[in-house]
């Protein structure tokens, strides 16, 4: 088998990948949004939101604890899925908040994390995950979004 042959199997594996993990974050935020964790971790955010945390100056430092806890039962099919495929991330997820960035389009503030993906513990791609979310109230209006940034 020559490299170009190993190469399109190789962006083949990736693409799939990426599609059947783009459909399970969508199928984990909308088993999120029905399910009874929505009130309860609504609730905690505006506990945490009324004592101040957007505030203080650990905003910038740690995650919310409310959206934290969210986005692990939503990327729980899309571990599920990386699992099966024998793929694990540097980063717990959806990975690292002190490195992550967040900008905002049409009033939704959007959380992106770089997650590196290993096969068979050899670097693979480096993801870029995205988290819409409000920041005034609880809530993903959007589904996350995953897109390949690099391959290795």
């Amino acid at each position: 088998m020559d490299t170009v042959e190993i190469t399109s199997e190789k962006s083949q594996f990736i693409n799939n990948l990426c599609q059947e993990l783009q459909e399970n974050l969508v199928q984990g935020w909308q088993n999120f949004n029905i399910s009874e964790n929505v009130n309860i971790l609504s609730g905690f955010f505006e506990f945490i939101f009324r004592a101040g945390f957007d505030e203080s100056q650990y905003r910038k430092v740690i995650p919310n604890p409310a959206y934290d806890n969210a986005a692990r039962l939503i990327g729980k099919p899309f571990l599920e899925t990386a699992r099966k495929f024998e793929i694990h991330f540097d980063e717990i997820f959806p990975g690292s908040f002190s490195e992550s960035q967040e900008a905002e389009k049409e009033g939704i503030e959007i959380r992106m994390f770089k997650l590196k993906a290993f096969y068979r513990n050899k670097p693979l791609c480096l993801f870029l995950l995205k988290f819409p979310h409000y920041h005034e109230k609880f809530g993903f209006p959007l589904s996350p979004q995953l897109e390949i940034l690099e391959l290795y």
